[in-house]
């Protein structure tokens, strides 16, 4: 009797920096009046998503990558997966810890003709099953391009508040 292993729920561990050098973007973050600094997420949110898409296009290439591999045996990529990986905003970032939150996950999208969805498949190739080796795809792409998407943020978020800054001060005149 053979027995069917469980797909654990895709997690990862928290990986943590320490961020050096960005008194002066907190210094201006806090100068900035409530209603520009938290206005829809401000200039934290377009900073946040940009990095994030940094990361969502590195795990798309990974995807590609990995389904080439599949079509030498007969497999022909649909690029659902690749389409279902998407970046959304976090409703509800304090649980979290956080004021804003992006997130770079698969979609619910479903193969055409067929009741599997990508999110399956997603974690079958990330994780393996009792019939396929794993081959990850998110994990290296967020372990290659976490810095860079890091850096993205940081100089998103100096832009976006100079912007502030330039249309508070037009504003004040």
């Amino acid at each position: 009797m053979k027995t069917r292993r469980r797909l654990m729920p895709l997690s990862m561990t928290k990986d943590t920096q320490t961020l050096q050098g960005l008194d002066h973007v907190l210094a201006k973050l806090r100068a900035l009046p409530p209603e520009i600094a938290s206005k829809r997420g401000g200039p934290v949110k377009a900073a946040l998503r940009k990095g994030a898409v940094v990361i969502q296009k590195e795990a798309q290439a990974n995807i590609r990558k990995v389904t080439q591999n599949t079509e030498a045996s007969g497999y022909v990529s649909t690029k659902t997966l690749e389409k279902a990986v998407v970046v959304r905003r976090d409703p509800n970032p304090q649980k979290s810890g956080a004021n804003e939150r992006y997130r770079v996950m698969i979609s619910r999208k479903k193969y055409e003709g067929s009741d599997t969805k990508a999110v399956a498949t997603g974690r079958w190739l990330e994780f393996g099953s009792e019939h396929q080796k794993a081959e990850p795809w998110m994990t290296p792409a967020f372990m290659s391009t976490r810095q860079k998407a890091l850096d993205t943020v940081v100089l998103e978020l100096n832009k976006g508040i100079d912007r502030a800054i330039k249309k508070i001060s037009k504003g004040a005149r």
